[in-house]
């Protein structure tokens, strides 16, 4: 019941359009206080992790999503930024924008994720031609890119996992 519609809730009896408004509005709001709170508690250890706190957030999306996760010299996360919203079988992430949040943030290091609304986590060829670039620039930037997770329907890929790149 992650994406309840505003007709479903006024087919309750007694809840009009606008009771329907204001209780989605407080569901989003409840979302995000728990996931942020959430976050800022959570401690890496493994791809697996992320996979398990963004799973939640991207199942039932039907575009892709583009997220960078910051996080300071101890490897503690910062801040967490949907950056990108893209088609259902494409997002166009530019290294411009995520590189600039992490220097406004100090981030020492970096993780991309993104979904696959296909349910496919297999990378696409752009998909490695990007993480390649990100670690490239990551490194000449001094924020080094930890991994790039894609998210699938109950999978996920871990280029890092995969040892296509080396920290």
């Amino acid at each position: 019941m992650k994406n309840i519609e505003i007709n479903t809730i006024t087919k309750i009896n007694g809840i009009g359009k606008v009771k329907a408004i204001e209780l989605i509005a407080a569901i989003e709001l409840g979302k995000r206080v728990y996931y942020e709170k959430k976050l800022n508690s959570f401690q890496i250890k493994n791809s697996y992790d992320i996979y398990e706190y963004f799973y939640s957030i991207m199942k039932d999306l039907k575009q892709e999503t583009f997220y960078v996760i910051y996080l300071d010299n101890k490897k503690k996360i910062i801040d967490k930024r949907l950056l990108y919203v893209g088609t259902i079988s494409s997002s166009v992430a530019h290294p411009r924008e995520i590189f600039k949040y992490a220097y406004l943030m100090s981030a020492s290091f970096i993780i991309c994720l993104h979904n696959h609304p296909s349910g496919d986590s297999t990378p696409s060829k752009e998909d490695i031609i990007f993480t390649e670039n990100m670690f490239k620039i990551g490194n000449i930037q001094n924020i080094q890119l930890l991994d790039h997770i894609i998210i699938g329907d109950n999978n996920y890929y871990s280029f890092f996992e995969k040892k296509l790149f080396k920290l």
